[in-house]
């Protein structure tokens, strides 16, 4: 007998199933194989908010993105390591002082509209993350790029030259890496410009595209599925596949039937056990990918509670770090207990925190609560965040915490969050450049007064004064030893008083059909990578 699947699969599945049908020259082979000339994936997509590269900021927004959209600098894709290659800049050069940039723009690119791309692109592109004053204009503000002076800082030069003048002198991988991330992104100004409105053109690009990148985005139903079609014109070589669909499937359970049954390419979510399950499995193959990921749950230090340190201390000696590592998702996590990931410059490896709910108890009655606390936790609902909720409840409940897990979709947690309506959230935080400063400056920079719902460190009322100049002065240090040994330093103090806990960093294992070669579920700059997908 055939195994059913579920109602919701079924239903989340239905226009991509369709998308497929609609391929030229396609059948369902035997096997139930999907389209040669086409890649079909399924991953929770719930958290893909906003498809305007200048307003996504989510972990799963950059797999669409990224092929997409083209940036001024790539990450090498074929290296484990995060190295830079010209993009869309094709050179560059830096002033005697350090602070203007000058980037010679690629001739012959041209965008999915046809429209030739120019330095007047990269400008308007340059510029519009700080007009439109969405969450990740963070990046640009703290280079001192701001919406009163980006019209004055980001200037055309030459029909393909552009200059960017920061107001102090940074690293210069600081800023090649801050130019490889979704929010420089270069899009098509006149085809933005045609279909504006009154907000810059954000709510049409949040339900279409204007790239350059290997793929156009053809069709987008929030929450079901997205589709992405072949740039044949594409300046770095066409792609291999035709088409890319995404089937937003939340259930790793249904990814895993999906896989084997061969209406997917590619399970992306899938448990430590399903991925047991299928190693070895005939036809299937397990692909595994470190990841620049880190795991942690956090304290809104503006709750009553939550407000006192000892308390903090005391959850953190609540997490059972090895447990959720060799038990809880073996072969998808490696403990980890800081903010820069391993391979990234200024790592740190120290593991300073451990499980002891006996102390933890202490810690509590040291802070007035001898009988305990209750607390809540938000999490999406979906694999892994809510099964380490679920472990956090009985391990908390060990040392006198009673935890309620509050699951919702990622969209929902993800805004609760930002509003700082929580006291404890888990979290899932990817690195939007393979830059220190990156991670640095939303879990270690909280500038006093300012109002930054892209900051970890806002989002969980932390004030940090010292460490906020530390962090400054680290983006700022050209020298790179120096520099690893600032983030050394700050990486120290935050893991003994911040109000997150790190528990692990992320290794991607996924799923997929043996014919299926060149897929990359992750790559040094994050993002998955599509173009060079291939089946045999």
């Amino acid at each position: 007998m055939t195994p059913r699947l579920p109602k919701r699969a079924l239903l989340t599945g239905g226009a991509a199933a369709l998308a497929v049908a609609a391929l030229p020259g396609t059948r369902r082979a035997e096997a139930q194989a999907t389209p040669r000339n086409a890649l079909v994936i399924a991953a929770q997509i719930d958290d893909l908010v906003a498809l305007d590269p200048h307003h996504s900021f989510e972990v799963t927004g950059s797999d669409l993105l990224k092929n997409v959209y083209d940036q001024l600098f790539i990450i090498d894709e074929t290296k484990p390591t995060a190295e830079l290659l010209p993009g869309l800049a094709e050179s560059f050069t830096i002033s005697e002082d350090g602070r203007t940039f000058t980037f010679r723009i690629r001739q012959g690119v041209r965008f999915h509209s046809g429209n030739a791309l120019t330095a007047a692109d990269v400008v308007f592109s340059l510029r519009r993350p700080l007009q439109i004053n969405r969450t990740p204009a963070f990046m640009y503000r703290s280079v001192g790029l701001t919406a009163d002076n980006i019209e004055q800082t980001v200037r055309q030069t030459g029909e393909f030259e552009v200059q960017v003048t920061f107001n102090e002198a940074y690293a210069p991988t600081l800023i090649q890496n801050l130019f490889t991330a979704t929010i420089a992104s270069v899009v098509d100004s006149r085809l933005v410009q045609q279909n504006a409105g009154e907000d810059r053109g954000n709510t049409w690009l949040n339900r279409n595209s204007a790239g350059s990148g290997a793929y156009r985005l053809t069709r987008y139903q929030p929450n079901e599925s997205y589709m992405l079609d072949r740039n044949d014109a594409w300046w770095r070589g066409r792609a291999n596949l035709q088409r890319v669909i995404v089937r937003h499937v939340p259930e790793a359970a249904t990814q895993r039937l999906l896989l084997e049954r061969g209406d997917v390419d590619v399970a992306r979510n899938l448990t430590p056990t399903d991925i047991t399950a299928l190693r070895g499995r005939p036809g299937l193959t397990i692909q595994e990918f470190p990841r620049g990921t880190i795991q942690y749950f956090s304290a809104n230090m503006g709750d009553p509670i939550l407000s006192n340190p000892k308390v903090i201390e005391a959850l953190k000696h609540l997490v059972d770090y090895d447990g959720i590592a060799n038990n809880l998702l073996p072969g998808q996590v490696f403990p980890h207990q800081s903010f820069i990931p391993r391979a990234i410059l200024g790592e740190v490896d120290a593991r300073p925190w451990r499980f002891d709910p006996t102390r933890a108890r202490a810690l509590l009655a040291e802070a007035g609560h001898p009988n305990g606390i209750r607390l809540a936790i938000d999490t999406a609902n979906t694999f892994p965040s809510l099964d380490v909720a679920q472990a956090l409840q009985a391990s908390f409940a060990r040392g006198g915490v009673t935890l309620e897990v509050l699951p919702a979709t990622g969209a929902q947690v993800l805004a609760k969050f930002r509003a700082r309506n929580h006291q404890l959230f888990i979290g899932i935080w990817g690195l939007g450049y393979p830059d220190p400063h990156y991670n640095a400056d939303s879990f270690a920079h909280n500038p006093p007064g300012a109002n930054n719902p892209g900051k970890l460190t806002w989002r969980n009322n932390w004030n940090i004064p010292g460490l906020t100049a530390r962090t400054e002065a680290a983006m700022r240090e050209r020298d790179q030893n120096a520099r690893a040994a600032i983030y050394r330093q700050i990486q120290e103090e935050f893991m003994g008083t911040s109000p997150f806990a790190v528990f692990a960093q992320q290794q991607v294992q996924v799923a997929v059909r043996s014919n299926l070669t060149g897929y990359m579920a992750s790559s040094p700059g994050l993002s998955a990578i599509y173009w060079r997908a291939n089946k045999t």
